[in-house]
């Protein structure tokens, strides 16, 4: 597993990052987080100068890198804290008509408070100081204006300074920048603001007055070429084997001598061209012909820049090329820095001082452009004819010189500025072509600007806008298709250095534009294994509660009483009209009549007229004195005026026995809308005496008024709802899925919503003492059950047929089950003290009880009989039994989650711990579970086995939550998500049943659970057991595997379950630590324990870690940290801590390295005199979560709390400059096998940094499957596996079909299988699928 797979055959397909335009960087600024930024030692000099408050200068010729160094370190002194501005002098004297010094000296002015984001009102300032001078002016505007209004440290890079040598004016810049340096000895404000200087010049030229020249305070930092050693970091791009690539690079040195943007154009043709012949032949091939050729003084930027600043330079063109003829005829010529011309020839990069201290051709390229011939050839002619001859020879030529060349020159500033915008270097490329002889020079122009202005574009409109002016390029060929696949791939980049999955895979599916292999392998690696799931998305619906609807795969979202939904169908999410929810405010009509007779009730009677189309709406009530009421129903469907209804005596059979004396009211509340009605009489009989009320017209019987309201109770089923009135006493009832009312039932406003029976028969509420159900059919009250005080908390079992009620005391608890359609109690369970949590089984036939000691006790309720006892690792803050009460799952807070069999209650179906956001549903039957955490996804388990169904799904993009989980009806869909961050509907994969024997499973659980590790050779898993025992199997074991390791079981491990393991570095032992507190040493080769078990006191186990020569083993618990040997298990050494630590690294120096909970960082060592020793490196302010030794022991990746990782240099005790701030919780950090490159595993991704002197620099991340408990990122055999040396591929242990395998990752994706498909049809699909809303801004 560990072979060389990225070794390929000339002419195969190419998988580099060259691809994808992201590697070789020709002509452009190369940020340092590129992967294809050589970090050189200006890098620490200049950031190191900068920091300790110096002035620097860098001079180098053009194209060597100054703007990417600039890029890199202002990127590092921001992250600082730093305050940047970077001042382009050559584009102000585009922009800003160098002419007019005012105007200059302004828009430096303009620019500096533009790049600070300062709001000043600068024109009014720069008015008033008007009497100063240029320098003045500019002193004064950096004290009253940069200093006053800027608080941090401010560093200004002044950059193209060669610029000033061209305007007469420009020095009092160079002049303030000196005055500036000089006022920190009155002013020490100044000390917060420092100037570097960059540009292609000989400095003494700039500036007359040596006084006043800022060269002489700035500290020189020079910017070599490249070396030989630095051009390896190309190797893996070449898409050649490496010797090849050894080979090709070794003669892009021959021919650039490091010359950067020579290596770099190079490499990149390399890497582009079908190099199928002898390597050196075809490197010189490429070079003579691409970058030396006939036309390269034309076609090839840097050879022409050279041409012009020598040929151009009137009044030193004759004197340079006849230096440099002499330098080209093989004469001596020694290094004299006292002469101009030989600074002049230094700076613009053309030649250098050997090692002999002579004047020599800067590199080979040069010079097969720049011969002898050359020089001879531009060579100024003398001529002796008369000044007349000459005259009119100029006349002649003037007009026509004047209109081809000088008229042009505005057109061709305007398409060398990186500033105009679009529509203006169009009308310049448009009016450049019209002019004679232009039109190539103006297309090469306007070509260089489009690509300069797309690596710049930020949206997707200024990238298309960008592509659409390429197209008009004569020549364009693809040049539209690439500009925007660049973009796409630096959107997508951007995606997944921030974790944003399907922004990536958008952005990774439009980069398909210009289609390649490493694209397609880039987007099917965003599409893993568990997108192809993926049936359906919603985009966030809104900001109210979710509720869905399993049955009718409905989701309804309530925000105040406005109701959005959605529903699932074989086309995908199909939206509903929104619509209001709303309550009935009902108004009862009340009659009453005074009896002013004593006695009690012996006889009642009533008759009613009314006038009704719909007799069945109104609701009436005859109210005895006492308050007490009884509900009459007319018994008619239609009620009319010439009509009396003579209620039957049974109906108001509850007051006899009432007193007489006092009010009796009739009240008639109609509790439907649509139909009027009138109360023309009413006649109520008490014994003999007869109260009537006839109203000759009526009494208007009041309509209820249908208002919105934000009172209401949703079922947990997302079928119903039930809208309470807030001025009435009224409850209406809605059906959620047809978004219609059911009915309006009379309720208190002071009674409790418990909830609706099967099929919404009852409405169930509570009152201080009983609970009520009525008939969501007629309206009316059909019974009310005696809970007493316990009704507040009763509650619906999952079936909604039975009320579950719990009476608590200080010394016991009662639980009964009450059937709603008898309202008997039908069983009852006392137990002792108060439980801690209850969960009921759906039908209400189990219950379980969490108490405060990890135990749960499994009841049948029916019976009273104690089923199970089920003793926990930790106390459980939720636990929840499936239909049937055959399963039940616990949840741990943030901490982790268990799921249990009742009928196998010796270990559970699966266990797992991580911090998260975790949660578990069953599905309506109880055949499965979701279980997971919002951080890394939700996995499908079968219950019966405790088998993992396919890959996590729905795991949020950080900083997301999950809330909303849970099975569709069928249990074929799984709905994951939230109201802020979406829905997904996801399809449950269909798997064979397993026929695991009981031998497989005791080295392997179905859930995938055990904690296992790789060997460093990528040949090996180890896998530690529920039982006890360490099995070592070859990487692609499998099924059969783990049963022949099961049947070859002859030997005792521990007697609990394995929870840490680990390997030594070159893979001979390994360790493991179980729940017995024991820790064993193995043999990886056979596979057997060492002789000797260690007893490990204390809280148990945090991490192990070997020496890496495996001698020793160190053992970190929660306080305390040992050392073992590990041929004899004795202890070594131990401390105690004193506080948590929670992270270790055994460094190759013999150090061990621990991290605490407080942010200490501490090493425990051998002194000088042979004992153990332990000390306090550094603090730091959020406490360690991971530490990982580098190779050779010289640096420490710590990672805080906050997920930020520093690097810490071990040799100068302090922390690197570069952080590197991860998206999500870090699990895992590994460095590469060479120490160069560090990985980072989040629960989700991995990603790829580079480590040097001056921290960590993010180059890259892939999405990873989720992998095993306890597991490790592993490398292979670096020797013959050199993607594997470099960090580019690794391998890492995960379960794939329910079995334990090794995992081949990569960043170059060379190996994987690409996403197929046209490119709009992918869009079309994952648009609809992943419902993807772009972003407004690429940063958002």
């Amino acid at each position: 597993m560990a072979g060389n797979s990225d070794e390929q055959s000339p002419g195969g397909d190419r998988a580099g990052l060259d691809a994808t335009g992201e590697f070789f960087s020709v002509g452009t600024p190369l940020h340092a987080v590129r992967a294809g930024y050589i970090r050189r030692a200006a890098d620490d000099v200049l950031y190191e100068t900068i920091v300790s408050g110096r002035y620097a200068h860098v001079i180098a010729p053009d194209r060597s890198g100054k703007s990417s160094l600039v890029a890199a370190i202002a990127a590092r002194l921001e992250n600082n804290g730093f305050k940047v501005a970077i001042l382009d002098l050559e584009q102000i004297g585009v922009r800003d008509a160098g002419s007019d010094a005012g105007r200059w000296y302004y828009s430096v002015a303009y620019r500096m408070l533009r790049q600070l984001r300062i709001r000043v009102d600068l024109q009014s300032w720069w008015q008033d100081k008007s009497i100063l001078s240029n320098r003045q002016r500019l002193v004064e505007f950096y004290s009253e204006v940069l200093l006053r209004n800027v608080h941090e440290r401010i560093v200004v890079f002044v950059d193209e300074i060669q610029c000033i040598e061209d305007l007469p004016f420009a020095d009092q810049l160079l002049a303030s920048i000196r005055a500036a340096h000089n006022a920190r000895a009155t002013d020490p404000e100044f000390s917060r603001l420092t100037f570097v200087l960059l540009g292609e010049c000989d400095p003494i030229n700039l500036i007359d007055e040596p006084e006043l020249s800022p060269f002489n305070i700035t500290q020189a930092v020079a910017l070599p070429d490249f070396t030989r050693s630095d051009l390896d970091l190309f190797a893996t791009e070449l898409n050649l084997s490496p010797d090849k690539a050894a080979a090709a690079l070794d003669r892009v040195y021959y021919w650039t001598a490091g010359q950067p943007y020579l290596a770099q154009k190079l490499a990149r043709a390399i890497s582009r061209d079908e190099m199928s012949g002898d390597v050196v032949e075809d490197v010189d091939r490429l070079a003579t012909r691409q970058l030396a050729g006939r036309s390269a003084l034309h076609n090839e930027p840097q050879m022409s820049h050279i041409h012009r600043q020598v040929v151009n330079d009137e009044p030193r063109r004759e004197a340079l090329l006849n230096l440099y003829g002499r330098i080209r005829k093989g004469l001596d010529v020694p290094a004299d820095l006292g002469s101009p011309l030989q600074r002049r020839l230094i700076a613009i990069g053309l030649i250098v001082i050997d090692e002999d201290g002579n004047l020599a051709v800067r590199n080979r390229l040069y010079a097969a452009v720049f011969t002898a011939r050359w020089a001879n050839e531009n060579l100024p002619t003398h001529w002796r004819t008369p000044a007349i001859a000459v005259a009119v020879i100029l006349a002649i030529v003037a007009v026509p010189f004047w209109y081809t060349q000088l008229l042009p020159r505005s057109y061709v500033d305007v398409l060398t500025s990186e500033a105009v915008e679009l529509q203006q270097a169009s009308d310049a490329y448009a009016n450049l072509r019209s002019f004679p002889g232009h039109a190539d020079a103006a297309d090469n122009l306007f070509r260089s600007f489009l690509q300069r202005r797309a690596q710049l574009a930020a949206t997707s409109d200024e990238i298309n806008a960008v592509a659409e002016l390429s197209g008009t390029l004569p020549d364009a060929g693809r040049l539209p298709e690439e500009l925007l696949a660049g973009f796409w791939d630096r959107q997508a980049r951007d995606a997944r250095r921030a974790e944003r999955r399907d922004a990536a895979l958008m952005a990774s599916i439009q980069s398909l534009v210009l289609s390649t292999p490493q694209r397609r392998s880039q987007a099917a690696m965003l599409v893993a294994d568990d997108y192809p799931l993926l049936r359906a998305s919603l985009a966030a619906p809104t900001s109210g509660s979710l509720a869905f609807d399993p049955e009718n795969l409905l989701l309804t979202s309530i925000d105040a009483a406005q109701v959005w939904q959605w529903s699932l169908d074989g086309t995908g999410v199909q939206s509903r009209d929104s619509w209001p929810i709303t309550a009935l405010e009902v108004t009862p009509l009340v009659r009453r009549v005074v009896v002013d007779r004593e006695g009690t009730v012996a006889r009642i009677g009533l008759t009613i007229n009314l006038s009704h189309a719909r007799a069945a709406d109104l609701r009436i009530k005859v109210i005895a004195p006492s308050g007490r009421a009884v509900e009459i129903d007319p018994g008619v469907d239609r009620a009319s005026a010439n009509q009396d209804i003579r209620i039957p005596a049974a109906q108001l059979r509850d007051r006899i026995g009432e007193p007489l004396v006092g009010t009796w009211s009739l009240s008639v509340r109609d509790e439907e809308l649509g139909v009027a009605g009138r109360l023309v009489g009413w006649n109520l009989q008490l014994n003999s005496q007869g109260l009537v009320e006839d109203f000759q017209r009526g009494l208007n019987i009041s309509d209820p008024v249908e208002r919105e309201t934000e009172n209401l109770w949703v079922s947990d089923d997302g079928r119903y709802a039930v809208a309470r009135a807030m001025q009435s006493d009224s409850a209406r009832v809605w059906d959620l899925a047809f978004a219609s009312p059911v009915r309006a039932v009379a309720v208190n406003e002071l009674e409790q919503v418990i909830g609706l029976s099967a099929g919404a028969r009852y409405l169930v509420t509570a009152t201080q003492d009983v609970v009520h159900l009525w008939d969501t059919a007629t309206g009316r009250r059909s019974s009310t059950l005696p809970i007493g005080a316990a009704s507040a908390s009763a509650m619906l079992t999952d079936d909604r047929s039975h009320l579950f009620v719990q009476r608590r005391s200080d010394t016991d608890t009662t639980f009964e089950l009450w059937s709603l359609d008898s309202g008997q109690i039908v069983a009852r369970l006392e137990v002792a003290g108060t439980p801690a949590l209850v969960s009921l089984e759906a039908s209400g036939q189990r219950v379980a009880i969490a108490d405060y000691d990890r135990a749960v006790r499994v009841w049948d309720l029916r019976t009273g009989e104690l089923i199970v006892q089920l003793d926990l690792d930790a106390q459980p803050s939720a636990i929840s039994l499936a239909h049937g009460g055959e399963v039940l799952g616990a949840v741990f807070g943030s901490a982790g989650v268990s799921l249990w069999r009742i009928d196998a209650a010796n270990r559970p179906l699966l266990e797992e711990f991580a911090t998260g956001s975790w949660q578990l549903q069953f599905s309506t039957s109880g055949a499965r579970a979701l279980v997971g955490r919002a951080e890394r996804g939700f996995q499908i388990y079968d219950t019966a086995q405790g088998r993992l169904l396919g890959p996590p799904l729905g795991a949020s993009p950080p900083g997301e939550a999950t809330g909303l989980i849970g099975f569709s009806g069928d249990e074929q869909l799984v709905v994951t998500g939230s109201a802020q961050a979406g829905i997904r509907f996801w399809q449950v994969p269909n798997l064979e049943e397993s026929a695991d024997s009981e031998f497989a499973r005791s080295i392997w659980t179905p859930s995938g659970d055990s904690v296992a590790v790789a060997t460093p050779d990528a040949s090996g898993l180890v896998i530690g057991d529920q039982n006890g025992n360490v099995h070592v199997i070859a990487a692609d074991a499998g099924r059969d595997g783990l049963l022949r390791r099961a049947q070859e079981l002859s030997f005792f491990g521990h007697s609990a379950e394995v929870r840490r393991l680990c390997v030594s570095a070159d893979g001979r032992l390994a360790a493991s630590a179980a729940d017995d507190n024991t820790l064993r040493i193995w043999n990886v080769e056979d596979g057997l324990p060492r002789p000797f078990i260690v007893e490990i006191d204390g809280l148990g186990v945090e991490r192990l870690a070997f020496e890496p020569g495996g001698e020793r083993l160190a053992v970190l618990g929660p306080d305390s940290v040992r050392i073992l040997a590990t041929e004899t298990g004795d202890q070594v050494a131990r401390f105690d801590l004193g506080e948590r630590h929670a992270s270790m690294s055994f460094a190759d120096n013999g150090r061990v390295y621990i991290g605490s909970a407080s942010g200490a960082l501490r090493a425990v060592g051998v002194d000088a005199t042979g004992n153990w020793t332990i000390q306090t490196l550094w603090q730091g302010r959020d406490g360690i979560r991971w530490l990982e030794a580098a190779p050779r022991s010289r640096y420490l990746v710590l990672v805080d709390e906050a997920n930020v990782a520093q690097q810490f240099d071990l040799e100068e005790a302090r922390i690197g400059d570069a952080a590197l701030t991860l998206p999500g919780d870090v699990d895992e950090v590994a460095f590469t096998p060479g120490g160069l490159r560090v990985l980072f595993r989040t629960p989700n991704w991995v990603h790829l940094a580079s480590s040097s002197g001056t921290g960590l620099v993010w180059l890259d991340a892939i999405l990873v499957p989720k992998a095993l408990a306890g597991a490790r990122m592993v490398f292979g055999d670096p020797e013959i596996d050199q993607g594997a040396a470099l960090g580019n591929r690794f391998y890492l242990p995960v379960a794939a079909d329910g079995y334990p395998r090794l995992a081949e990752l990569s960043f170059s994706a060379s190996h994987a299988q690409g996403l197929f498909g046209n490119k709009a049809l992918l869009l079309d699909d994952w648009q609809s699928r992943l419902a993807f809303v772009p972003a407004q801004s690429p940063n958002k």
